[in-house]
This record gives structure tokens, C-alpha cells and sequence, in this order.
């Protein structure tokens, strides 16, 4: 029994190994969950291919860049810029540059490496520092359940995004301060945690929330001696210089690349907002956010219930360094909402907040431990049952339908789309929103692909596609746009030119629940 105990934390982590991988199975190639995963996907090719240069620069003929400089380009804000003359993504350089050399070795499944080990990595972490507080076993199986089958985390283990990975930096380095509470805190450890740290934000701009947090609590601790405000003890010194170097060379990197040290990020976040603007956003961001968290990892209800119920019960008493996680953690979700662009668009769970789900995990166990000890009232089978209901619920919301919807949903009709624009011998595509020419990424080495929104863009691409001599092009349309028209899109265009007047004639040619394929002839 007792070896059972033992190893049943590691058979769990397994199961969730086995799980993740796959779901990576159920991900077709050269197709991403979300259409941020295609911009970065076109800039770690690039990358891969010995282009070292941190614009997207696709390789296309001068005329088509004199088109796109004429508001044709394929991607625009909030997914891309143009800062001196060249064409950047809002993502940082880091996750393209760190996926690239993975991309030349294994191909497109080479994407997912990165991704999915952190998700272990971040598995693995958690285990650790169960094991520091001196958990049972018993208590750590539970956490690792609950926390590989029961919450968004494991959606995000086999899509192509930086989010686990910036999670598995951060909570790496808060493993190490926090298992070492009661243990010496090492110069080593601290210079370690310190950089890990602050390299979570060379992947996610919602990390400098942690580093202004982390950097508040050691201020705080030299002015307030209260014990759940200490942190890195007597190391706080070399971990906070650790931290904050790590942090601006990232800085610096942007500088250099972008010309402003947050790059592109600033565009959405610091330039283009007033101040009542962004602080009206955030209001907004922290409610969305929050009910989003709740929904998807409803574990939390137990974990914030016994932290109540832990004021005014002893034996219930929360641990200082579990009180200290839980004030990092409400301290996260109240500054994180001020520095992101948007709820995170297209996502399972919160992404913005995925750094909460291990933490606030660790409350839930650490308060069920206590609960369990308790014999009297039925408290052990009382809190027992309402853990396994909340655990039920996050199972069948993220395993379940979390893996229909986003492993499942929109699959068949994108490998469709895809296949088509493979085989089809037209060269240049015009569409009408930017999403379609991230999704079919992979098509860009063999199209070209142009931005066309309104009426007059259509007209404008047709013009100088003829004077290049091409006389048909593709237009597709989204269905969750509703393109250049409305209803229904027109049969032809009518173009004024100075030697004569041209037409362009529009034709379905494919169409399913997703997408509607027009091929455009000019007369």
C-alpha cells in the first residue's frame, strides 16, 4: 500500500503525459489553433532557414511590396506593424527564435516540442514542491489530478504558443523560493530563480506583473517584518539584481529590434491607449478574465472557500508560505488586466492568468490536507465530496469538451481550405480578413496573399494585378466576416482605368461551413 502511495503521483504524471501527446495526435499538420500561432510559425521558418532578421520578411517580388505598402499587406494591427519601413509581429522575437532550430530538425511537429515539455516541466515542479511542504502522497495524487485533468493548463500542452512555457519559467523559479522557506536559501538558488523569473518575460508580457510583485514583497519585508512578506530570505539582494538584469536585457533586445524597449507589445498597450482608456479596458479585462479562470478551473472555489474559512479556524490555519502564494496570486490578477491588450481573443481558459492554475492548486490541496485530518462532523467526507464535484465538472469542462473544441472544432473544414489553396494554380490570394492568411501560413511559400476589406481594395489589388499581367485571382471570404459585402458577394466589380474600363468577374468555386472560395477573372 504504502508503495502504491509512492507512485502514484508519478503514474499520474504519466497519465498526463500520455494524454498530452496525444492531443498532439489529434493536431493536423501545418494547421494552428489559433492564428497567432501561424505569424509566429512564419517567423520561425524564416529563422530556421538562416534568415536571422527579426521582421517578417517574406520573400515576394518589389511589385507586391509596392502593393502592401499601399494597405494591401496581409496582417495588420493589432497582430502586425510596420516600424521603420519594415513589418513586424506583435509577439516577442524570443518564441520563434527559441522553436526555430526545433522546426529545422523535426519539421512542423517540431513546433509542439517546446510547448509540451514545459507542460511537464510545470507537472513535475508542481510534485516538488508538494513534496516540500511535507504533503501526503495521498494529498499530492489529488493536486496532480486535479491539475493535469482538471483544468485548462493541459489544453494548451499541444498548441503552438509560448504560454507553458513562460508558466514552466515562472513557476520553476517560485518553486525554488518557495520550497526553500524553510531551508537556506542558497546564493546559487537565488541568482537561478531570479533569472528564471525574469526570463518569463522575454515569452509573456503579463510576467512583469510576477516581477513587480516579487520585487514589492522584498521591499516590503526590509520595511515590514511580517513573515508572509519575506521572500528569498537573506538572499533577497542577489535575487532581486538577478531578476531585474534578466529582465532588461530583454529590454535592451527590444530597443535594439523594435526601438522601444517592451517592442511591438507597446503599440497595443502603452502608445495607442489614454490613460482613463486603458484603465476603463482593465476594469473590463479583470472581469473577463476572472469569470474565465473561475469557469475553467472551478477547483478554485475550494481553494478561496478554505482560505476564508481559515481566518477564524485554527486548525485550518493556512501555512505563511501558502498565505504568501495566494497573495501573489490575487496581486497577479489585479495588475495583469492593465498591461494585456485584450481578454486573450481565442482561447481555452484564461492564458493570461495560466501562472494562477498551479498556484491556486497548491491552496486547494494544501487546505484539503487540513480538511482531511478533521474526523469530526464529517468534515474529511464533507470537503472530500465537494473536491470530487468540483473535480468532476473541471474534468468534463476541459477534458471532454476542451479537447472537442479545441482539438475537434473547425479541423475538417481548415484541412479542406488548405488542401485546396495546395493544389490550386492560381498565385495570388486575396482575402478579407487577416485570420485566413494566418491560418493557412504554410501556403505562403507558394502564395501571395493580400489584405482586402473593403470594395476599393479588391478594386486596387485587381488594377495592379493587371498591369503585372494576371488575369485571376482567389478571394476568399470567412464566415465570421462579413467580407466586402452584405448580404450576399456581387457577381462583378467594374474598374475605371485610363485606357479602358476592366471588370472583375466573381465566381464560387468552393465553399463549406467555415470558408467561401471565390476565384476573380478580369476582363
Amino acid at each position: 500500500m504504502n508503495k502504491l502511495r509512492a507512485t502514484a503521483p508519478l503514474f499520474i504524471i504519466l497519465s498526463g503525459v500520455i494524454f498530452s501527446l496525444y492531443l498532439l495526435s489529434q493536431v493536423p499538420d501545418d494547421i494552428y489553433f489559433s492564428g497567432d500561432g501561424g505569424l509566429k510559425a512564419l517567423l520561425a521558418k524564416q529563422l530556421s532557414s538562416g534568415n536571422l532578421r527579426f521582421d517578417l520578411n517574406l520573400q515576394v517580388p518589389p511589385w507586391v511590396h509596392n502593393i502592401w505598402d499601399r494597405g494591401l499587406y496581409p496582417f495588420e494591427p493589432p497582430f502586425s506593424y510596420k516600424i521603420s519601413n519594415l513589418y513586424y509581429i506583435t509577439f516577442p522575437f524570443t518564441f520563434p527564435l527559441v522553436t526555430a532550430p526545433f522546426y529545422a530538425i523535426f519539421g512542423y511537429r517540431g513546433f509542439y516540442i517546446i510547448p509540451l515539455i514545459s507542460t511537464w516541466i510545470i507537472w513535475v515542479n508542481f510534485y516538488r514542491l508538494c513534496q516540500s511542504f511535507k504533503l501526503d502522497n495521498f494529498i499530492i495524487s489529488l493536486g496532480l489530478i486535479t491539475l493535469i485533468f482538471a483544468s485548462p493548463l493541459t489544453m494548451y500542452s499541444a498548441m503552438y504558443w509560448e504560454h507553458t512555457l513562460a508558466v514552466a519559467l515562472a513557476f520553476s523559479g517560485l518553486v525554488m523560493i518557495f520550497s526553500h522557506r524553510e531551508t537556506e536559501f542558497t546564493n546559487k538558488a537565488a541568482i537561478l530563480s531570479g533569472i528564471l523569473i525574469g526570463l518569463s518575460v522575454w515569452f509573456r508580457p503579463e510576467f512583469l506583473a510576477l516581477v513587480a510583485i516579487l520585487m514589492i514583497l522584498v521591499i516590503a519585508s526590509y520595511i515590514i517584518k511580517v513573515d508572509i512578506l519575506t521572500l528569498a530570505t537573506n538572499k533577497q539582494i542577489i535575487f532581486i539584481i538577478s531578476l531585474i538584469l534578466t529582465v532588461l536585457c530583454f529590454f535592451i533586445l527590444n530597443k535594439l529590434i523594435y526601438n522601444h524597449p517592451l517592442g511591438a507589445h507597446a503599440f497595443q498597450v502603452v502608445e495607442n491607449f489614454s490613460l482613463q482608456d486603458r484603465l476603463l479596458k482593465s476594469l473590463k479585462f479583470f472581469n473577463e478574465l476572472k469569470g474565465n479562470l473561475f469557469k475553467h478551473f472551478p477547483i478554485i472555489y475550494f481553494a478561496l472557500t478554505i482560505s476564508v474559512i481559515s481566518i477564524f479556524k485554527v486548525n485550518l490555519r493556512l501555512k505563511p508560505v501558502i498565505i504568501q502564494i495566494l497573495l501573489i496570486s490575487f496581486l497577479f490578477l489585479l495588475i495583469v488586466p492593465i498591461l494585456i491588450p485584450s481578454d486573450g481573443g481565442k482561447q481555452w481558459g484564461s492564458r493570461f492568468l495560466l501562472i494562477l492554475i498551479p498556484l491556486l492548486n497548491v491552496i486547494a490541496i494544501s487546505g484539503f490536507e487540513k480538511t482531511w485530518q478533521i474526523k469530526q462532523f464529517g468534515i474529511r467526507y464533507i470537503s472530500t465530496g465537494i473536491l470530487a464535484m468540483l473535480f468532476i465538472l473541471g474534468f468534463n469542462l476541459n477534458i471532454i469538451e476542451g479537447t472537442e473544441t479545441s482539438y475537434q472544432k473547425g479541423k475538417k473544414e481548415n484541412i479542406e481550405v488548405l488542401n485546396f489553396l495546395r493544389k490550386d494554380s492560381n498565385k495570388i490570394v486575396a482575402v478579407a480578413n487577416q485570420y485566413v492568411g494566418q491560418t493557412f501560413e504554410d501556403t505562403f511559400k507558394q502564395k501571395i496573399f493580400f489584405l482586402t476589406k473593403q470594395p476599393e481594395d479588391v478594386s486596387k489589388l485587381a488594377l495592379a494585378l493587371n498591369e503585372q499581367g494576371y488575369k485571376q485571382f482567389l478571394y476568399i471570404c470567412p464566415v465570421y466576416d462579413k467580407c466586402f459585402s452584405s448580404p450576399t458577394i456581387p457577381d462583378q466589380l467594374k474598374l475605371a482605368t485610363q485606357q479602358r474600363e476592366l471588370i472583375v468577374k466573381l465566381k464560387k468555386i468552393k465553399e463549406n461551413k467555415r470558408y467561401r472560395i471565390e476565384e476573380a477573372t478580369i476582363l
